[in-house]
């Protein structure tokens, strides 16, 4: 990578000569005549390295400094300075400077000292990039889909996870919304602390509002001591509220005053609590519906609604049930001590051709029933459940009794092509031949699907 280089000096033939000199060792150089103008250089973010004189009228490289080691920390900075400044030279090196020259400067040692600093930076940069990378993966890794639509999730995800604002996570159940709501919590810079979860769907009104605000000892029958509520162990992190949609007006408007003010009391308390909290909703309603009808706060839902993520339903998405099977497959052949190889082609059509309006969960509950069920190292038809294997009969494939091997064979490979979207991956998987195969086919019988790259 190019790096650049700011050079900060009120010596016009200092800062001119140095700069030319980087310029020969192929850097991009800035320069800046004084410390105000080399902040201004750093403030806009694409300085790799500084080098500042010490001693400069207006803001000297002592203030320089102490701005770059504290709010963009990682920038090498080297202090250039006179022979009769040696000490404060010395007191840069302990408030962060990467190095110091006195004057008249050793070009030579300069550039060393430069090549130095920028290959411990290129080795810092490299590590922060593999670090989110590997954050990023462990973000995603209970998420799994490759289809166009789970991109476009995963997409927004990256994009809205470091941002302070309010996520409302729309989507059947069953989707995988609060997969989602991890993803955005682990990929944010509230990562090292705790995500907090609220199923409001399976609390009682009462108990949903002790739940989420705490309550003060006395508060109501039974509540023998202070309790904390949700929202204050949230803390400075996140907080995730599933089912949103099924929460009374009551408890509406103490949320809404949090996402507003910041603060709430206990139930039955009097001290105002601050918080800093960063709130994650989800639900299966369709919520401007509720708006219409009066059960939701229009309020509210504009405040959650800042950024919106919609889980699409797996019958939208089939092209990942072919993951989700192995990923699913290889978690509960190992849980039950089972060695299954694989999905019998018959097995297979049948829980492609479902359209599972329980989503993720109602599959990953299939596979497992599957698993416990198959008694030899391949899932049968028979070791689904009869409401996936009813899947089986609405496929059926016509052809004609008067038609030859080659010709049902034809029959055969064109419908199950044209009935998954002329997918050849995954029409080879259902037949139970190589892609290969499927091509050779094709070629033979003069066939060309309609989209010739498709996966």
């Amino acid at each position: 990578m190019k790096f650049t280089l700011l050079i900060i000096d009120d010596e016009k033939n200092i800062r001119e000569g140095l700069a030319a000199n980087f310029e020969m060792e192929g850097y991009n150089v800035k320069i800046a005549e004084n410390g105000q103008q080399g902040l201004d250089f750093i403030s806009k973010g694409d300085i790799d390295l500084v080098i500042t004189d010490l001693r400069m009228p207006g803001i000297s490289g002592e203030e320089v400094l102490r701005k770059v080691t504290t709010e963009t920390p990682g920038i090498p900075v080297i202090v250039l300075t006179g022979h009769g400044s040696i000490d404060s030279a010395v007191d840069a090196m302990r408030n962060g400077a990467y190095d110091f020259l006195t004057k008249p400067l050793n070009l030579d040692q300069l550039t060393l000292i430069v090549k130095r600093a920028l290959e411990a930076r290129e080795l810092s940069l490299q590590h922060k990039q593999l670090k989110k990378e590997v954050e990023t993966d462990m973000a995603f890794d209970k998420m799994i889909g490759k289809s166009a639509e789970m991109q476009k999730v995963f997409e927004m995800i990256k994009k809205v996870a470091s941002s302070k604002a309010s996520v409302l996570i729309t989507g059947e159940s069953g989707v995988g919304k609060e997969v989602v709501a991890d993803a955005i919590h682990k990929l944010s810079s509230r990562k090292d602390h705790q995500c907090i979860k609220v199923h409001c769907a399976a609390l009682s009104e009462t108990l949903l509002e002790s739940e989420l605000f705490g309550h003060e000892k006395g508060a109501f029958t039974g509540a023998d001591a202070l309790v904390k509520g949700r929202f204050e162990l949230a803390h400075g992190s996140s907080i995730f509220l599933d089912e949103i949609g099924e929460i009374n007006p009551s408890v509406q408007i103490k949320i809404l005053r949090v996402l507003q003010e910041k603060n709430f009391e206990r139930v039955g308390g009097q001290e105002t609590i601050n918080v800093d909290v960063r709130i994650i909703a989800a639900t299966n309603r369709i919520l401007e519906d509720e708006v219409k009808k009066g059960t939701f706060r229009e309020d509210l839902y504009y405040r959650l609604n800042v950024i919106h993520i919609h889980v699409p339903p797996l019958r939208e998405r089939k092209d990942d049930i072919p993951l989700l099977v192995a990923s699913f497959l290889e978690e509960f052949a190992e849980e039950n001590g089972k060695t299954i190889k694989g999905i019998s082609a018959k097995a297979k059509s049948a829980i492609y051709n479902y359209n599972w309006p329980g989503n993720i969960r109602e599959l990953r509950n299939c596979i497992e029933s599957a698993v416990v069920m198959c008694s030899t190292d391949e899932i049968q038809l028979e070791d689904l459940p009869p409401t996936v294997t009813k899947a089986v009969g609405e496929m059926a494939i016509s052809i004609p009794a008067n038609s030859t091997l080659e010709e049902a064979e034809k029959i055969l490979i064109l419908q199950t092509l044209a009935a998954n979207s002329n997918n050849k991956s995954k029409t080879a998987d259902i037949l139970g031949i190589g892609r290969k195969t499927l091509h050779r086919k094709l070629e033979e019988y003069g066939i060309q699907s309609k989209d010739e790259d498709s996966e």
